[in-house]
């Protein structure tokens, strides 16, 4: 029995509030502020798929910038492949686009090893949405094993930041100890 000034509701309240500032510190260090790279000049810009517009528009922005001389782009089944895009701005980039097997942020990795195995890629820039960066940089760290730089593009909306964080709590848990290999 807890005696003095700290009764057992208390105990519970302080360790509940402990729980939920660790929670928020995570959330925001993993998802909302996660460590992300300035671009430098690298053999390849890979684009990870997903629901944000605005992360295939960055990956044609690096390449227009003179940071590589290839775009690679992770497409869903039935999405086209946007080279004609990448030519328009920079005609000598070369574009890749790539089907992930599995349809995955883990398939994407094992396609960077392979891709990056074929083409002699020692450095690349990966591109994806912010509160999916540091999953990416788990996953394809057990894959590739060049160098990654890590260029995020936040969420379209709050509710898309809502969204991609809860799902990255379970994506990251499921990197983490359900697949724990590339």
């Amino acid at each position: 029995m807890l005696r003095g000034k700290w009764s057992r509701s208390r105990v519970i309240a302080a360790v509940l509030a402990i729980l939920v500032i660790v929670f928020v510190v995570l959330t925001v260090v993993l998802f909302v502020k996660p460590d992300l790279n300035a671009p430098e000049r690298v053999d390849a810009v890979v684009v990870l798929g997903g629901p944000n517009n605005n992360v295939p528009h960055e990956g044609v922005r690096l390449v227009e910038q003179g940071y590589a001389p290839t775009v690679a782009f992770s497409l869903a089944p039935g999405v086209p492949c946007v080279g004609a895009a990448v030519k328009q701005v920079d005609p000598a980039a070369k574009t890749i686009c790539f089907y992930a097997e599995p349809q995955s942020t883990q398939g994407e990795a094992r396609s960077i090893k392979r891709l990056a195995a074929i083409h002699g890629w020692k450095r690349i820039i990966v591109v994806m949405p912010i509160p999916q960066a540091s999953r990416a940089r788990l996953r394809i760290g057990r894959c590739y094993s060049g160098q990654v730089l890590e260029v995020g593009v936040e969420p379209e909306g709050f509710w898309d930041w809502v969204r991609g964080i809860i799902y990255e709590w379970g994506a990251e848990f499921k990197a983490l100890v359900l697949q724990p290999t590339c």
